[in-house]
């Protein structure tokens, strides 16, 4: 599960309507954040040939994976594919990219909604203003699915102070 925030005008994003609590998808395949926009469609086609994605018939290869991201450079490279090749298991924790723009990822255990992870999105913004960063920017929040009894608060104040950390 995972939510967004977005603050300024910053480019290069990409599916972040569908994070909205109103939308059909439920659930993100990968989130992105990239020095230019280019990786995604690598990262999205390393998903869609192993059957990762949203179903849109009824075999296996028929999907769209949903990959929401944002860029914080204009790298014309596409580096998402063997970025894919490369990737191993995620800590949760926190990830602040910055260039021309500011994407940050905040990976928390817990059992949320859309709604949930947007506000811990929410919060954890709040850690890039601590940082002193004033730049247009994308928070995103991913939720493990994994139950730990954390309340909302307490994942909110822990993502601003983890954004801020990784921002500094």
């Amino acid at each position: 599960m995972a939510g967004v925030d977005v603050r300024g005008a910053p480019w290069g994003t990409r599916e972040l309507d569908l994070l909205d609590p109103s939308t059909l998808v439920q659930r993100v395949h990968a989130v992105v954040l990239a020095d230019g926009p280019a990786s995604v469609g690598g990262v999205v086609r390393w998903l869609a040939e192993r059957h990762f994605g949203f179903p849109v018939g009824r075999a296996p290869h028929e999907v769209v994976p949903i990959v929401p991201a944002a860029a914080v450079g204009r790298n014309p490279d596409d580096l998402g594919f063997s970025a894919c090749e490369a990737a191993g298991p995620v800590e949760p924790g926190a990830l602040v990219v910055v260039g021309e723009t500011v994407a940050a990822l905040v990976v928390v255990d817990a059992e949320l909604d859309k709604a949930a992870c947007r506000r811990v999105a929410m919060s954890a913004h709040d850690g890039l203003v601590r940082a002193g960063l004033h730049l247009p920017a994308t928070v995103f929040a991913v939720a493990t699915g994994v139950p730990t009894g954390t309340s909302l608060n307490d994942l909110c104040a822990v993502a601003a102070d983890q954004v801020a950390e990784g921002a500094r």
